[in-house]
């Protein structure tokens, strides 16, 4: 794995291999995570669609199904306070092409094509295409609220990082969304491309093809001024938020937000990463072992760090009625973890892991492509295999001192309001 610069504001990830049959490839526009989170959200999947050359979508799909059955797809996600806005183009890789056909240099030609040639005019982005997306970006905000475990991890992160930027979708607000126009779209359109900065993903054996093709691309919009992007890190909590909610719900779900004392995603990370695992991150942990196992107080019981933000994040699903019994479960272990008070065993199979987990990255492109988008704001690129070192040589006392460091934030509860039939 190889992360280099291409020129100014744009970076290159690629991993050159001939183990898959196709390779993966993507653009991805880094843009701070603000009220504009909803314009950048249709953008992206706009662009995903058409471009100049191809103006409709039915053009778009026969020329992709020309090239071997390509497919370009949008993918939005926060990292932190910034908003990540990915055009992936999935591809049949060269060696696999009639009469050694470079059908990989043809669809990363298209992939730039949409981001730097779109299919619009001085009046914006194609009304029609835009009320397209628009309705379907809110039908998936729609599903996220309607998936009561996605909701409440939300609902829990939105009131514990009230004020932070972290606290808002990265799909926008369905109200805003309603009223953003095709002219507005195109205004901001310019604005990511000429202010934020760039980042090339490539997974394949056409590395070096790619990086040829796309770099007169980036020249041409050479970015004069970058955005300031940053994430803010809250190292501590002083007080605990308790937010309850009452939903027709068969289930009840019990989130809970911890500020793991981290300044920068990658400050401690190693033995806060595996003090999370023993904590709650496999059957092995603490918290499946005890709360859910032994107690029988929770359906699931999990934690997981969020090492762009700073945060662990505890979620659960628990019958109305057992609440504040698995509350006080989960605090409980937090303070065992605090105490040292877990096996020698224990932490080796929560290395084991990890470092499994670690190295079976490069099984797979997507799983490769994952990783490069995970790291894009990190301050310094390192491989899995250098993670998995770094967390083999964690000591216990090192994953004692990093539980001392976890602070509880927030605490939301998604109770049942009534027996539903």
């Amino acid at each position: 794995m190889k992360n280099e610069k291409i020129c100014k504001g744009v970076n290159l990830f690629s991993h050159k291999t001939d183990k898959f049959k196709t390779a993966v490839i993507s653009l991805t526009v880094s843009a701070p995570l603000d009220s504009n989170a909803g314009m950048n959200a249709l953008i992206i999947r706009l662009l995903a669609r058409t471009n100049k050359k191809y103006p409709t979508m039915l053009e778009m799909n026969r020329y992709l199904a020309s090239l071997y059955g390509a497919s370009i797809s949008p993918i939005i996600k926060k990292s932190g306070d910034i908003q990540l806005l990915t055009l992936c183009l999935n591809v049949i890789d060269d060696r696999f092409t009639l009469d050694g056909e470079s059908v990989s240099k043809a669809g990363i030609e298209l992939l730039c094509s949409c981001l730097f040639e779109p299919d619009v005019t001085l009046s914006g982005f194609d009304e029609e295409n835009v009320e397209r997306e628009k309705r379907l970006l809110i039908e998936k905000i729609e599903s996220d609220r309607d998936d009561k475990r996605v909701y409440s991890l939300n609902q829990m992160l939105h009131n514990m990082c009230d004020g932070e930027a972290y606290g808002l979708n990265e799909y926008g607000e369905i109200d805003e969304i309603k009223k953003i126009t095709p002219k507005q779209l195109f205004e901001q359109w310019k604005t990511l491309i000429l202010t934020c900065p760039v980042t090339v993903s490539i997974v394949g054996s056409s590395a070096d093809t790619a990086k040829s093709v796309i770099k007169p691309y980036f020249e041409r919009f050479e970015k004069q001024e970058l955005c300031e992007l940053r994430t803010e890190f809250i190292t501590h909590a002083d007080e605990v938020r308790t937010v309850v909610e009452k939903q027709p719900v068969k289930q009840g779900k019990l989130v809970i937000g911890l500020r793991a004392g981290m300044t920068y995603d990658m400050d401690n990370f190693a033995a806060i990463r595996l003090m999370t695992a023993i904590f709650g991150g496999g059957t092995f942990s603490k918290l499946f072992s005890n709360v859910r196992e032994k107690m029988s107080l929770c359906y699931y019981c999990t934690a997981r760090l969020v090492s762009s933000k700073g945060i662990i994040t505890i979620e659960s699903g628990v019958e109305t009625e057992n609440m504040e019994k698995a509350l006080s479960a989960i605090r409980n272990e937090l303070e065992d973890m605090r105490k040292g008070n877990f096996s020698d065993e224990v932490i080796e199979s929560a290395k084991l892991s990890l470092c499994d987990s670690l190295n079976s990255v490069g099984d797979s492109n997507s799983s490769i492509l994952s990783w490069f988008l995970s790291s894009i704001t990190n301050g310094e690129f390192k491989t899995p295999q250098e993670i998995a070192g770094m967390i083999k040589n964690v000591s216990r006392e090192e994953i004692i001192l990093a539980a001392n460091m976890v602070t509880e934030d927030t605490v939301f509860m998604l109770e049942s309001e009534k027996e539903v039939e």
